[in-house]
């Protein structure tokens, strides 16, 4: 989950909302929670690949089924795209494009290997950013230069709090992958939902530090037209000496989440295959390393290609879109179950289903404008 999000999304959100942007954090991190908790209560009923498009299929039909497999791929490559461009912009910012198309090759390379690898390999990834966030956020608290107190309700109106929230709901979009590997997890009914809502809660927590932090040593209107935003806030902190760290922090942030994120989204695109909604040939599992590799090839290609037309920030609005839309299906399924077979109280599913949908309608009102 930490991924693209936190290292560029401060920027596109202080554009439109300035220090306020923390109220878009706060309500993207509620309907996280929102949408965690339904995905988490489908993933313990009906642990299979798929994630909503699975589950939409059992509760609500065929024809919502498809409305999320659909979303779910669409704004998911779209989401691999911003996050691809987000490691360029750190990591080689005037080839970006290129060290995007590179990251997306590699990361289709481990994929072929299998989720047990690609596991192995991420939870590395993990310790190290969080490290390399918390020396970040020592070292910006510790400048003479940092002020504690902002003016967190500059900027706050109610269409730039729809827009931020839209924005950063971008950040919150991972907690449901474990989702999508069902058939792959050993005793799913108890480890998808601990393991969502643990991995959201450590996420949301280090999003408000380090969002917080940032905005206390740099002013919005200096970073927000900025693609590195983290990067020029640690360029004035402490230990400015050791600001090249998140770039690295960002690059292997990006590398984990695609490392996580291609590999879910082949496994919806095996599902909808199986299914007969797409070419069958998309089905086919490696014998050996139990990758959906025939899928893998096919999105990172489509990744690639979109790599080629469009900017971080567009990306980002655009994946969120579709992403919200998802998860309003997510909701509704849980909205339709039986009682007895909810973990929690169904108003969490309507703030989760209404939410999504607000927030889309605000977003697709920008993204026509």
């Amino acid at each position: 989950m930490i991924g693209a999000g936190l290292f560029i999304n401060i920027a596109p959100a202080a554009i439109i909302s300035s220090y306020s942007l923390l109220f878009g954090l706060l309500v993207a991190s509620t309907l996280a929670f929102s949408n965690a908790s339904s995905s988490a209560q489908l993933a313990r009923l009906y642990p299979k690949t798929g994630g909503t498009y699975a589950y939409a299929r059992k509760v609500l039909g065929n024809s919502s089924s498809l409305i999320a497999g659909t979303t779910f791929i669409i704004g998911k490559i779209i989401s691999s795209i911003a996050i691809a461009l987000t490691f360029g912009h750190y990591l080689y910012p005037s080839s970006h494009k290129i060290a995007g198309i590179t990251l997306v090759f590699i990361v289709g390379t481990v994929s072929y290997f299998g989720a047990a690898k690609t596991a192995s390999v991420a939870k590395w990834f993990v310790y190290s950013v969080l490290g390399i966030l918390l020396f970040y956020i020592f070292s910006v608290v510790s400048s003479d230069n940092f002020n504690f107190v902002i003016p967190i309700t500059k900027g706050l109106t109610f269409e730039s709090l729809l827009l931020s929230s839209s924005i950063w709901f971008f950040a919150f979009t991972g907690y449901s992958r474990l989702a999508t590997f069902g058939e792959e997890v050993e005793n799913p009914e108890k480890i998808i939902p601990k393991a969502i809502l643990t991995g959201l809660g450590i996420t949301v927590s280090i999003y408000f530090l380090t969002t917080y932090v940032t905005l206390g040593i740099i002013n919005p209107d200096i970073i927000q037209n900025s693609l590195t935003p983290l990067k020029v806030a640690f360029d004035i902190s402490r230990f400015s000496n050791f600001s090249f760290l998140i770039s690295i922090a960002s690059t292997i942030a990006t590398a984990s989440v695609l490392l996580a994120l291609i590999p879910g989204i082949s496994r919806v695109v095996v599902a909808m295959s199986r299914d007969n909604y797409l070419p069958n040939s998309l089905s086919s599992i490696h014998s050996k390393y139990n990758s959906a590799y025939i899928a893998d090839i096919l999105v990172s290609i489509v990744v690639v290609v979109g790599i080629l037309y469009f900017d971080v920030v567009e990306a980002i609005k655009l994946s969120s879109f579709f992403v919200l839309l998802y998860y309003s299906i997510t909701n509704y399924s849980v909205i339709k179950i039986e009682e007895s077979k909810r973990l929690y109280p169904v108003i969490t599913a309507y703030f989760g289903l209404f939410g999504c949908l607000l927030l889309a309608s605000s977003l697709f009102i920008n993204l026509i404008k």
